[in-house]
């Protein structure tokens, strides 16, 4: 652990040079991501016949505002790098350096985080012209719960991305299972949809599921919907589903590295 934080500023200085080198490819990366701009647009049309949700023409825009700023934040593509790897055999390579894999790939998602900064500001500035009145929790006590909350939520997803990737070691390919996953977290995480415009039933399961805390926890915050006394109980959850995922990919990821037999090209 001593050894991989004394590496860790270096492998951020590698990482934001592989993305400057790439750079174009990250940029299709983060334009993937971009469902909030959609659904911004359509829910601000249901907002015309009145709030949907608790939220009027300008809670909307903040909402997806904070929704899109989580998304590129807490992002990770760690479930497509490990499948790739485990199927080709690359992985073998990354086992035999002296740092684990998961710092480096850790190292390397970070260090994006600067340029998607400045890719998403352009994306931002026409809302704020559009809907102006639209407001964001910027004041500094809720700026650091905020802070808190989109770590976590980042933790929650690499460990997510963990576990679904370390199934590839029996698998040879998990992207399936993921879509899955992908697909249900879209739903009820509350990146497409506010969690208070779905049915009660809908909103219960949410409340339960881990899916909130990757990216609904931390926009809720971010948009104000969320009050400074009830912060320590949402990030609790948040760490809750952290230690969760955290212990079930690290479980996976030993056992698979076992029986991995770096098949491939």
């Amino acid at each position: 652990m001593l050894r991989a934080l004394r590496a860790y500023p270096a492998l951020l200085r590698i990482g934001f040079a592989a993305v400057v080198a790439y750079r174009a490819e990250l940029v299709v990366w983060i334009l993937t991501a971009s469902m909030p701009l959609i659904m911004l647009g359509v829910f601000d049309r249901v907002a015309d016949a009145g709030p949907v949700a608790g939220l009027d023409h300008a809670g909307v825009a903040g909402y997806f505002v904070a929704v899109l700023i989580v998304r590129q934040l807490a992002s990770t593509w760690l479930v497509w790098e490990l499948n790739q790897q485990i199927r080709t055999g690359a992985l073998s390579a990354a086992l035999l350096r002296p740092l684990h894999p998961l710092v480096w790939h850790s190292a390397e998602t970070l260090a994006t985080v600067p340029l998607r900064v400045v890719v998403l500001a352009p994306l931002l500035l026409p809302i704020w012209l559009w809907r102006p009145e639209l407001q964001l929790a910027l004041d500094p006590a809720s700026l650091l719960v905020f802070t808190a909350s989109v770590v976590l939520a980042w933790g929650v997803n690499f460990a997510v991305h963990t576990a679904f990737a370390s199934l590839a070691f029996w698998l040879g390919q998990s992207m399936g299972l993921f879509q899955v996953w992908f697909g249900v977290w879209v739903l009820f995480s509350g990146y497409a949809i506010p969690l208070g415009a779905m049915p009660e039933w809908a909103q219960l399961f949410a409340e339960w599921a881990p899916f909130r805390a990757i990216i609904g926890i931390p926009a809720d915050v971010l948009s104000g919907r969320v009050t400074l006394a009830h912060a320590p109980q949402l990030l609790a959850v948040q760490a809750l589903w952290l230690c969760a995922f955290a212990a079930l990919g690290g479980a996976l990821w030993r056992r698979g590295v076992r029986r991995y037999e770096g098949q491939g090209a």
